[in-house]
């Protein structure tokens, strides 16, 4: 039987979604980590760390490269943050170590590329969507056109919708 693995995003620790996976092995990402402000996720965060029930782990270049090369074939490179990219290679290097991997996250980004991956994914808030719907957030002042969410237009300056 392959042990499970749980890669996390940090929608896990904002909903306290992590706390109900106590006898799996739970992983992140220092990325993720620098993510989590709220004190209340802060919290959960330190508790679990301490418990000695979440891993931080660095992944791989291949695994980076990977990822980035998924993404490049989907179109999708400029959406991905560096925790994304981050992530998805982690789970990519845990599932070549021969776990069945996890990949808990609210993005549907990354739902879609570790799915094309093979990595199993699972929604905090939001159900895994079915169909892929890229969005688009466009500059309604100069059209700057831009896939990853941004709050102003690195062009002209004004707020993007």
């Amino acid at each position: 039987m392959m042990t499970r693995a749980i890669v996390i995003d940090a929608a896990g620790f904002f909903s306290g979604y992590v706390l109900l996976f106590p006898h799996d092995r739970v992983f992140t990402v220092k990325e993720v980590v620098e993510e989590i402000k709220d004190p209340m996720s802060r919290a959960i965060y330190e508790n679990a760390a301490s418990a000695g029930k979440i891993s931080v782990l660095e992944p791989s270049i291949s695994g980076i490269r990977k990822a980035i090369d998924a993404a490049t074939e989907e179109g999708i490179t400029d959406a991905l943050s560096e925790a994304d990219k981050k992530l998805l290679a982690l789970a990519l290097d845990l599932a070549d170590k021969g776990y069945e991997v996890l990949l808990i996250t609210d993005d549907s980004y990354l739902h879609r590329l570790a799915r094309k991956l093979g990595i199993k994914t699972k929604g905090v808030r939001r159900p895994v969507p079915r169909f892929f719907k890229p969005r688009l957030y466009i500059c309604r002042v100069c059209g700057y056109r831009s896939m990853k969410r941004i709050e102003a237009c690195p062009q002209c300056g004004s707020k993007i919708y």
